[in-house]
């Protein structure tokens, strides 16, 4: 017989470990997670700020050992949260999810809306969406590229973002992704040595850039924006700002791949990661809820 606890009675390194083994899994996997444990752990301590873990996780343990859990990622500031979870060991099932859940109830009471992030193949996730009334928006895809898939390719000299060219980038980019999380003004303040923009001139005219960021000590890169100027488009430029993000990253010894996230219904973009040699590696539902009721 299992029992229920609250995050202040789980340490935070069982938890990890507990996410980091089914994170791995297709049957199990949850795309707001990582897959490594000490990644997990310092996300938790250093992200994890407006409700500490203590409050936002909810587990169930049996003989000692955990066997499900549910994270909050809340964000108090939009009254959000991200779910991680559920997690439920394969020799229970969904009653289990749905009894955690119950657990945190104290914070999703506050909260206008909670998502969810899961693999298609995970079915027990599929059942708590559609048991408390979770409704399914646009699906995402992950996508990954090898360090090894670079050897065949010919990268020209990396161009970065010189200061004559701040105004035609905070254009470009800002047309391009209007309101989103970083505007130009702001990705230009947060270049340093492990967070690059890289551009592609054409006759001295910014065609297109790419604004990427490494985290070396997690093996970890990401593509956070490329756009290329719609007068130079056709040209291939977008995959070669690919091409250069990637070669920077391997740069640092530790990473060997990268991983993106896209949206399933952006076609352009998929097609133009996939011709620069990323595959696909999950397909993703994400579900979100406008309520505060738990199970309404």
């Amino acid at each position: 017989m299992y029992k229920l606890i609250k995050g202040k009675d789980i340490p935070t390194k069982d938890a990890a470990a507990f996410i980091a083994k089914w994170n791995k899994n297709r049957k199990h996997h949850i795309g707001f997670c990582g897959t490594e444990a000490d990644e997990i752990i310092e996300t938790i301590d250093e992200e994890m700020t407006d409700v500490t873990f203590g409050n936002c996780f909810a587990a169930a343990i049996q003989d000692g050992q955990l066997v499900g859990l549910i994270g909050l990622d809340i964000d108090l500031e939009d009254k959000s949260a991200e779910v991680w979870g559920p997690f439920v060991d394969p020799a229970f099932d969904v009653d289990m999810a749905i009894e955690i859940w119950g657990l945190l109830n104290e914070q999703t009471q506050s909260l206008e809306t909670i998502s969810l992030f899961f693999n298609k193949e995970n079915n027990l996730v599929k059942k708590f969406a559609d048991k408390l009334e979770f409704k399914q928006k646009t699906d995402q895809i992950i996508l990954t590229y090898s360090e090894d898939q670079l050897e065949n390719q010919l990268i020209k000299k990396k161009e970065e973002l010189a200061s004559n060219d701040n105004d035609a980038f905070a254009v470009l980019h800002d047309n391009a992704f209007p309101g989103t999380y970083y505007s130009g003004k702001e990705i230009m303040e947060r270049i340093n040595d492990t967070q690059k923009v890289f551009v592609l001139k054409d006759k001295g005219h910014l065609a297109g850039y790419v604004y990427v960021e490494a985290d070396p000590d997690f093996a970890d890169g990401s593509i956070e924006f490329i756009a290329v100027d719609q007068a130079f488009r056709g040209k291939g430029y977008g995959k070669k700002l690919l091409l250069t993000a990637v070669s920077w990253l391997f740069t640092f010894e530790s990473i060997k791949e990268i991983t993106l996230c896209v949206s399933a219904d952006n076609k352009g973009a998929i097609g133009l990661y996939q011709s620069a040699g990323f595959h696909l590696m999950h397909e993703l539902y994400y579900f979100s809820k406008n309520s505060v009721a738990i199970g309404s």
